[in-house]
């Protein structure tokens, strides 16, 4: 049985091919999107709720949701300036910007994390306590559902085009759902009389949340100095080389990724035999299957195999 997030992600991505650059830019504007016009819509609600309720806790879970609109904008920007082509400055593209992109947003969650700490340790040292609220409980819940959903869908667009930006920004919208519960604790700490809920279960959860933001900033990190490709992309491509009529062997592969664009260098084995011009035609169609397979750009080298 299929995860809501998997129909979500299915619905918008229609069955198309989303190793081309186009089609991973346009679902990734959509990913930013959504989660743009979603935490515009909630930060207005909690406003509105805050204000006419009094509740201060609405309004700074208010302004939390509204300050995820920037990494939002962010995430659109980083994907706009990821999707230009090669030029002279830049040979191999603007692909990593989204790398850099991913490493903004990591930071701001582990500000926000941080942010709970603070927040956490001034309840506690202060006394503050919630007044209990139906309407600021129904709020909550509502952003609780609400950001759990976005999560889940931009997740898995992220996961689905390999995109650390937007998983990035995915763990913004559950940070927002994380402090959504906080406020729900807060409100049932009040109604039992337990004040200090709230402050306790913010550590626990502002731990969570710094914790997930060096996560994604390492794993961005890693992507910009330069990773090793997986077993399963270096075989594909192997296989796929191994497909052209002539080839005997595949070794000395490099894959340097670029984000929506990847440079690949491979050496193949051929026949001593061979003529020049069947080598040259060969080598041709090797790296016409792995450029229109990998949406790559491969160099590939003969090598005359001894009999």
């Amino acid at each position: 049985m299929r995860s809501i997030e998997d129909i979500m992600v299915q619905a918008v991505a229609g069955g198309r091919d989303i190793s081309r650059p186009q089609e991973r830019l346009r679902l990734g504007y959509i990913g930013g999107w959504v989660s743009i016009i979603g935490n515009a819509v909630l930060a207005l609600l909690k406003f509105a709720i805050g204000l006419a309720s009094g509740s201060v806790a609405m309004l700074a879970n208010a302004a939390h949701t509204a300050s995820d609109i920037a990494t939002s904008i962010a995430v659109i920007i980083g994907f706009k300036i990821s999707s230009k082509g090669p030029d002279k400055q830049h040979p191999h593209g603007h692909g990593r910007v989204e790398y850099l992109v991913g490493l903004v947003v990591a930071a701001a969650l582990a500000g926000v994390g941080l942010g709970f700490i603070w927040d956490a340790y001034r309840r506690l040292a202060g006394g503050v306590s919630m007044q209990p609220s139906t309407v600021a409980v129904a709020a909550a819940l509502l952003s609780v559902v609400l950001k759990e959903l976005m999560y889940r869908f931009t997740g898995a667009l992220g996961r689905r085009i390999g995109s650390e930006a937007l998983v990035a920004d995915a763990w913004h919208h559950r940070s927002d759902a994380f402090t959504s519960l906080l406020v729900l604790f807060a409100l049932g700490g009040a109604y039992l009389g337990l004040g200090w809920l709230d402050a306790a279960s913010a550590f626990v959860v502002a731990g969570f949340i710094i914790y997930t933001g060096v996560e994604i900033a390492c794993q961005a990190g890693n992507k910009l100095i330069g990773t090793a490709p997986s077993t399963e992309l270096l075989g594909s491509m192997e296989q796929e080389a191994l497909c052209v009529e002539g080839v005997l062997d595949v070794h000395d592969m490099e894959i340097h990724d670029y984000g929506m664009y990847k440079s690949v260098t491979m050496h193949i084995k051929v026949a001593g035999s061979m003529s020049l011009h069947q080598a040259h035609e060969i080598t041709h169609l090797v790296q016409e299957r792995l450029e229109e397979k990998f949406n790559c750009k491969a160099i590939v080298h003969p090598d005359p195999l001894s009999e």
